[in-house]
This record gives C-alpha cells, sequence and structure tokens, in this order.
C-alpha cells in the first residue's frame, strides 16, 4: 500500500510504501476503530441514554504510553467521539466527529495528487527560510547522555546545525533549511509514518526525520532504542515554533 503525505509548502510529496493506516490504531478511520474492537476479546461495552461506548485496547507500536481508548457511538451507531488513554486513564489523544455521513459520493479527482496539492497551496501559510533564526534543542535527553558539540554549516540554499550528543546514549540531532523543489516532487521515503504534532514523520532502525515550518528535522543513532528516538522527536516537535 501507498501512503503519500503533502508538503505544499516545499512542492513536494512524500511516498512511503506502508500499510500504516491498517497496521495501527487511528482515531479518524472508521474502519480501524471497528477493527480495534473486533480484535479485542477482552472489550468492554456500555451503553447510556445517548451513546454506545466501547473500551479496547491500542495498536500504537511508535508510542507506549498509549494503552487503550473508548470509542463512542450515538444511537444510530455512528461514531462521535475517540478518546485514547495512558495506562493512568489521562486522555492523550481525542478526537470529535461532528458529522458523520456514510453516504458521501467523491469526484473521479478527489483524491488526486496534483490536485490537492493545488488546493493545498491556496490553504497552507507555511513560509520557508534561507537560514535558522534560533537553535532549537530536544528537550528530551536520554540519561547519562549530554551536547558534546554544536556545528553550523552554511549550505549553498541555506544552513545545516549539527549537535552531536555523547555518553550512555550517544546520538546526532540536525536542523536544516528545506528546499523547495521547482517543479511537484514526489519524493519516496525509507521508513514508517509516525504521526508527531505538527507533521508526519519517517521512522527507521536508527533514524526519524520530519520536516515542519521550513526546516528539516533528524534523529540520528546507532544504538537508540526506538522509543527514545521518539521522546525526542516529540520533545522537538511539540515545541511552538514560529519562522
Amino acid at each position: 500500500m501507498c501512503v503519500i503525505v503533502l508538503t505544499p509548502a516545499l512542492n513536494k510529496s512524500f511516498k512511503f510504501q506502508s500499510d500504516w493506516p491498517y497496521n495501527n490504531s487511528q482515531t479518524y478511520l472508521l474502519q480501524t476503530l471497528l477493527s480495534d474492537i473486533q480484535n479485542d476479546n477482552k472489550r468492554e461495552f456500555k451503553a447510556t441514554n445517548s451513546n454506545y461506548i466501547f473500551t479496547t485496547t491500542v495498536n500504537y507500536p511508535n508510542n507506549s504510553d498509549l494503552v487503550n481508548q473508548k470509542i463512542y457511538f450515538d444511537k444510530k451507531m455512528n461514531p462521535t467521539k475517540v478518546e485514547v488513554m495512558n495506562e493512568d486513564g489521562d486522555v492523550l489523544i481525542k478526537m470529535t466527529f461532528k458529522k458523520v455521513n456514510l453516504d458521501k459520493t467523491f469526484k473521479d479527482n478527489y483524491f488526486s495528487l496534483e490536485k490537492n496539492m493545488e488546493v493545498a497551496k491556496t490553504e497552507d501559510e507555511t513560509k520557508t527560510v534561507s537560514t535558522i533564526e534560533s537553535d532549537i534543542y530536544p528537550m528530551y535527553i536520554p540519561e547519562n547522555t549530554k551536547l558534546a558539540s554544536k556545528d553550523t554549516v552554511d549550505l549553498d540554499d541555506g544552513q545545516r546545525v549539527i549537535m552531536t550528543y555523547e555518553g550512555a546514549t550517544p546520538f546526532m540531532f540536525v536542523q536544516q533549511t528545506a528546499s523547495v523543489s521547482d517543479e511537484l516532487a514526489i519524493v519516496s521515503v525509507y521508513g514508517e509514518p509516525y504521526q508527531l504534532a505538527t507533521s508526519v514523520a519517517a521512522v527507521s532502525d536508527n533514524m526519524i526525520s520530519w520536516v515542519s515550518n521550513g526546516i528539516e528535522y533528524y534523529v540520528v543513532a546507532d544504538n537508540m532504542s526506538q522509543s527514545d528516538l521518539m521522546n525526542v522527536a516529540n520533545s522537538v516537535a511539540s515545541m511552538p515554533v514560529s519562522k
């Protein structure tokens, strides 16, 4: 299966060969919600005056904090809300459905890559940058690991900042100004998609990369667990940044 992530500010789309929508829980996909209900033999069910509520386990391979979910349906069995929680019952993800139309039809070009890029360009207010005005540091650092060096490299069309962390869990954190493609480009990506706060990242065994606010980010390590990779990336992606 092909998963395509559009990045209109760069005039690029990133193509993953992945079954991500089917192999992971997704709060916004009815098919996945129904699969979670069907596949959990220990699911719980509760009926109220206005809702049917299913409580099930979830499958988020890249986020161990997400443990279970509550899926709310109205009396017509239309989904109304999904809450994904940690083991303490704290809601970490919430999806609310204001209107559901199961008989919706779409025009032939509704899922056209070119058409969607045109529409997205008119709605996307993200601006690209040629310099990194302020360095961003990960808020999460593995134990007994610290910043050892920081280097700034001038590129032909931008800048790159390389931060090297040494210690028990060495890794490299790279920030680089993203380039804009003159023509619509389709970039094949190695790895699995992973939803960050502001974008979709690509995750492989020893690297996670993503683009946000005109900057490309990379976390690279030889001997870091995927959980720590995610934690470092999330600690950067969750920070409010404006360019």
